[in-house]
Formats: structure tokens, C-alpha cells, sequence
């Protein structure tokens, strides 16, 4: 039986992150990915720029910047077409763009670092787990079990991990996410947009090459039972002229992505001997680069808190498990605004034409949404240019 400090099941960005910073500050670690190849994963591609500053903080900005674009703002367009364009802030913490990341170049960027750092991977194992005698034993055919003394869950939003855990929480209230690649008619411009509709619809658009977008529709699911897909996104491709000079309707026969629920919740996202990463941990209808931001996040966050405490794991854990939940309870009541917004047409345009009258507001807006800064700072930088202007 093989020995480890940590096992991490999951090899996506939240995973290889985990195992890569806890391997570099000289862990044993052995990664489970249940693929033997990683897969295309469905996914806005976005990631916004306090991501960005987490990478270049922990030295893998490079690695991962490698084929990616920059990003330096949003478009935002309402649903009686009023259209505002924006710029993320530069701020101390974060720079003034984030980045287009086509998946799953990302995916095996980060995995690859992982291996170099001396993290043991094994592709195509979905490990059985149990404790023993005070440590996590994965075992699976064809596979050397492996005893660890901390789990780390970093399986997504349907995680196994979290439900073997007893953390996960049935859905309150969740959307469908639709996500596919396609070439644009005309160059694209280095933002991201967002397209709201009157029935609370929304599309994202991600230019994440000058002649190919990746689109988002978030729509409740009902809708998808009276429709297909294609015709989803076709019919608002049509409502709007900015996204019909962009994308042509889709054909017949194309299978986009699809993600549902569009979120997920757990009780807490650590125990005393195991913790949770990325969309396992707790995810949230799709706001701006929230997923990818969310899993780099999460595994910088327990990596560090595990080093500075690996000779008392469970209050590490426990402390990880409170950070995670105030950021989770900040950026819900974000979405929150969000949701309650979008789903009243006269609010989303109201809010827009207010935004527009001053573009250092607008900016410090997307600021908040885009990561830029905590929403408390980017409150107080709102109310500052607001008061400048009198």
C-alpha cells in the first residue's frame, strides 16, 4: 500500500492546483482523475483578474497564460438594447484584464505542473474510500491503494466525495447553463459581454480567439423541456442585433454543453480530516469567471492553510471551512442582486442608464462583478466618483 500525506480525487483546475501547491511545499500527494484523458469541459472560459493576480502570485501566470487572451472589460447590453462598455479597474491587487482560457488547455497546463512538482497521477480511477484506522484508503481494480491522512474532494458539482462526506445539500433554486465554441462573422474585441433579455435570459460571450466566441445561455430548464437547445439560443441570437453581427444562428445537429443544476451547496467544505475544492466545495449560478476563479481559489486557500497547519489538521480545516463559507454567503447575496435584477427588464435597464452616466462608476461596477476587488471596496470606490461628480 503506497503512503501519502494528501489524496486528491479530481484532476481539473481545482485538483492540479491542490496537489501541485501542496506537493511544491513538499507534500506527498497522489491525484485520481476518473478520465483517462481529461475532457472538454463545459465552461464559460473565463477568468476574471483577481484570478490572474492568484496566478502570477503563486508563479503559474506564465505556464497558464500561454495561447490565452486578454480580457479588458465587459460590454453590457439590456433588455431594450441599451449597450454600456466597460473596463475592469486596476486595483493593487488585481491587474486591469482578465483572460480567455480555452479548456482543457487550461486543465492539463495545470496537471502537467503537478506531475513536474512530483504529485503521483493516476488517469482513469474512480477510487473506492473508507477510513482506516484513522487515514482515507482509495482502492479501485488495477490500482495501488493509497493510504492518506487528509482527502481533498475536487470532483465538481455533483461531487461523490461531498455526498461519501454527507456535505451536500439538495438545490434550492438552480438555472440551466449552455455553453458551445463558434466562429464570429467579424473580428472580435478583446471584451467579454453580457447580453440580458426580458425574461431573465442571459448570454455571456467570451472572445476567446479575434474569430471564435464561446457562448453562454443561462435560462431557467423549463424552457429547455418545451425546446431544444439550438432553438434557445437561436431565438435570442434574433432579439438582439449586437449578437446577430456576431454569431450566425446555430445549425441543426450541433450538440452544445450543458450544465444542470447551474449550481451547488454543501454544509461546509472541509471535516476534520477532509475538504472540498472548486465547484465541490459550493457553486453558484455563473457570474463573471466565478467557476475557474472559484477552483484556483479554493485550493490556494486550503494548500495554505494546511502547510501553516499540518501539526494540528483539523482546526486548518475547520478554519478553511469558515473562510470558505463567508466568501460563499458574500458572492451569493452578489448573485442574488444579480438573479433580482435580470429578472425584472425595467431594473436591468434602469440600472444601466444610471451606470452609463459616469464611466469611472460603470467601471468600478464591473470591478465588483469581475473580481477585481472584495464588493466592500468596490462600494466605497462607487460612492467616491459618485460624490466627485456633484
Amino acid at each position: 500500500m503506497k503512503t501519502a500525506d494528501v489524496l486528491v480525487v479530481g484532476g481539473g483546475p481545482a485538483g492540479s492546483m491542490t496537489a501541485w501547491l501542496l506537493a511544491r511545499a513538499g507534500c506527498q500527494v497522489v491525484l485520481c482523475e476518473a478520465h483517462a484523458v481529461l475532457p472538454a469541459r463545459v465552461c464559460g472560459m473565463y477568468l476574471c483578474p483577481a484570478g490572474v493576480a492568484l496566478l502570477e502570485r503563486v508563479g503559474m501566470r506564465a505556464r497558464v497564460e500561454a495561447g490565452a487572451r486578454s480580457l479588458h472589460g465587459m460590454i453590457m447590453v439590456s433588455p431594450s438594447l441599451h449597450r454600456l462598455e466597460t473596463r475592469f479597474p486596476r486595483d493593487v491587487e488585481a491587474p486591469d484584464h482578465g483572460l480567455a482560457l480555452p479548456r482543457p488547455a487550461l486543465d492539463n497546463a495545470l496537471l502537467e505542473a503537478a506531475r513536474e512538482a512530483g504529485v503521483v497521477v493516476r488517469m482513469g480511477v474512480r477510487p473506492a474510500l473508507e477510513r482506516v484506522a484513522g487515514r482515507w484508503v482509495a482502492t479501485a481494480p488495477d490500482f495501488e491503494p493509497v493510504a492518506a491522512r487528509v482527502l481533498v474532494g475536487a470532483d465538481g458539482r455533483k461531487s461523490s466525495t461531498a455526498r461519501m462526506l454527507g456535505l451536500s445539500l439538495p438545490v434550492r433554486r438552480s438555472r440551466a447553463a449552455i455553453h458551445i465554441d463558434r466562429p464570429s462573422r467579424q473580428a472580435t474585441s478583446p471584451f467579454g459581454q453580457m447580453h440580458v433579455f426580458a425574461d431573465g435570459t442571459y448570454i455571456g460571450v467570451n472572445p476567446i480567439h479575434a474569430d471564435t466566441v464561446n457562448v453562454s445561455l443561462v435560462c431557467d430548464p423549463a424552457e429547455l423541456r418545451a425546446t431544444s437547445v439550438v432553438e434557445a439560443i437561436n431565438r435570442r441570437l434574433a432579439l438582439s442585433p449586437y449578437l446577430a453581427a456576431l454569431i450566425e444562428p446555430l445549425p441543426d445537429g450541433v450538440r452544445p454543453g450543458a450544465t444542470f443544476p447551474a449550481s451547488a451547496r454543501v454544509r461546509r467544505a472541509a471535516t476534520e480530516d477532509a475538504a472540498l475544492v472548486g465547484d465541490a466545495s459550493g457553486y453558484i449560478d455563473p457570474l463573471t469567471g466565478e467557476g475557474i476563479y472559484a477552483a484556483l481559489w479554493t485550493a490556494d486557500e486550503l494548500a495554505t492553510g494546511l502547510m501553516a497547519g499540518w501539526s494540528d489538521v483539523p482546526a486548518a480545516l475547520a478554519g478553511y471551512a469558515r473562510m470558505r463559507a463567508r466568501r460563499q454567503r458574500a458572492k451569493s447575496l452578489l448573485c442574488e442582486l444579480f438573479q433580482t435584477c435580470i429578472r425584472r427588464p425595467w431594473l436591468a435597464d434602469s440600472i444601466l442608464q444610471l451606470l452609463s452616466r459616469q464611466q469611472a462608476v460603470a467601471d468600478s461596477f464591473i470591478g465588483i462583478v469581475g473580481n477585481s476587488y472584495p464588493p466592500g471596496r468596490g462600494l466605497m470606490r462607487i460612492a467616491g466618483h459618485a460624490l466627485a461628480s456633484f
